[in-house]
C-alpha cells in the first residue's frame, strides 16, 4: 500500500461525506474530487480556475517558440496555446483514438507537428492501458479496459534530435510518467535549457512522494514557481 492509498482509507468518512456532498457536480468533476480525495488544494485549483479560464495555458511565451506538449490527447491544451501565442508546437501521444482526433484537428496547422510516440526514460515498447483521459503505461488497474503496446522514446534523445539549443516549454500530463521524464531530464543536460515546466503530478504512483520532493530540490536550482497546485498542476519559470 503506498501512501496515497492509505490516505484515502485513513480519510474514508471525510471522503464519503464530501461525494455525497459533492453529488450534484458534473462527471468530469465529481472524477476529478474523487481522485484528489476532495482534498482543499483541489478546491483551490478549481477556484483559480474560475478567476482565471486561461491559467492552464498561460506562459511567457512569444511567436515562434518552442513547446513541447507531452500527452497531447485530444489536443485542448496545445489549440488555446497556439491561440494565444503560436509557437511552433510538437505534441506526443500514442494513443491511437487520441492520435485520430490530433490528426483531424490539426491537419491545416504546419506549426503545429504530432510524432505518435510517448516521451520516457529510454526507447522502450511498454504496454499502455486504455481508459481516455487517463490512458497510462504506469497504470495498476486494468480492469474492464483494453491494453495495448505503444512506443515510447528517450526523452533526452528526441530533444537532442530535434536540435535546438533550448525549449521554451515542456507540458507534461502523462499519468505517472512524468517522474521518468523529468529524472531523465535532471540526469542529462537538459533540465537547465527548458525556459518553463508545466508538470501534472500524480500522486497515486508508487514512491510519487520521495520522487517529487527529488525533483523539486533539482528544480530549484534553475527555475522559480510561478504557481502551484501539488499533485494537481505546477509551473515552473527558469531563473
Amino acid at each position: 500500500m503506498n501512501w496515497y492509498q492509505f490516505k484515502k482509507i485513513l480519510l474514508s468518512p471525510y471522503i464519503w461525506y464530501k461525494r455525497r456532498k459533492e453529488r450534484h457536480q458534473a462527471p468530469f468533476m465529481k472524477n476529478m474530487m474523487e481522485q484528489h480525495y476532495y482534498r482543499p488544494t483541489i478546491y483551490r485549483f478549481v477556484r483559480a480556475t474560475i478567476l482565471n479560464n486561461d491559467i492552464m495555458y498561460q506562459a511567457p511565451l512569444n511567436k515562434g517558440d518552442i513547446v513541447l506538449d507531452v500527452g497531447a490527447y485530444h489536443g485542448k491544451w496545445a489549440n488555446r496555446v497556439y491561440e494565444l501565442y503560436q509557437p511552433r508546437i510538437f505534441m506526443y501521444e500514442p494513443d491511437p483514438p487520441s492520435v485520430r482526433k490530433l490528426q483531424q484537428m490539426f491537419a491545416d496547422n504546419e506549426d503545429v507537428e504530432l510524432r505518435e510516440y510517448g516521451l520516457g526514460a529510454r526507447d522502450a515498447q511498454l504496454e499502455m492501458i486504455q481508459k481516455g483521459m487517463g490512458s497510462s503505461f504506469y497504470g495498476s488497474n486494468t480492469k474492464g479496459h483494453k491494453i495495448i503496446t505503444a512506443p515510447v522514446r528517450d526523452i533526452a534523445s528526441e530533444l537532442d534530435e530535434l536540435g535546438y539549443e533550448q525549449v521554451d516549454l515542456i507540458k507534461l500530463n502523462i499519468e505517472g510518467g512524468e517522474y521518468d521524464v523529468m529524472e531523465r531530464l535532471i540526469e542529462t543536460d537538459w533540465l537547465p535549457r527548458v525556459r518553463i515546466f508545466m508538470i501534472q503530478f500524480h500522486e497515486w504512483f508508487d514512491g510519487a512522494h520521495r520522487r517529487h520532493r527529488r525533483i523539486h530540490r533539482a528544480l530549484r536550482k534553475t527555475h522559480d514557481v510561478s504557481w502551484r497546485y501539488p499533485f494537481i498542476w505546477e509551473q515552473w519559470i527558469r531563473k
